[in-house]
């Protein structure tokens, strides 16, 4: 069995802006599920980016920000430089 790397704090709050931003808004349910994250850490997470603005709960459920989307293509793209570079993220 091959080992996998464990996802860092960064990568894991890429994963969630990305889940929100192809799947639109989610129930914390659904997203844990697909996210391979425990329904207590994914709340973490939220509470954390709703603090800083990155995402939004409503009725809908949980959706991505503006500011959200800007962080998650200026992570894309500083994750795509450091790769060019043969540095993995």
């Amino acid at each position: 069995m091959r080992d996998k790397k464990k996802r860092s704090r960064i990568e894991i709050i890429a994963d969630i802006l990305a889940y929100l931003d192809k799947n639109g808004c989610s129930r914390p349910t659904r997203m844990a599920t697909a996210l391979n994250l425990s329904y207590d850490k994914l709340m973490d997470y939220v509470k954390e980016l709703d603090g800083r603005g990155m995402i939004t709960t409503n009725m809908d459920g949980i959706c991505i920000t503006p500011r959200g989307l800007q962080f998650l293509r200026e992570y894309i793209r500083w994750s795509n430089f450091a790769k060019s570079f043969g540095i993995d993220i």
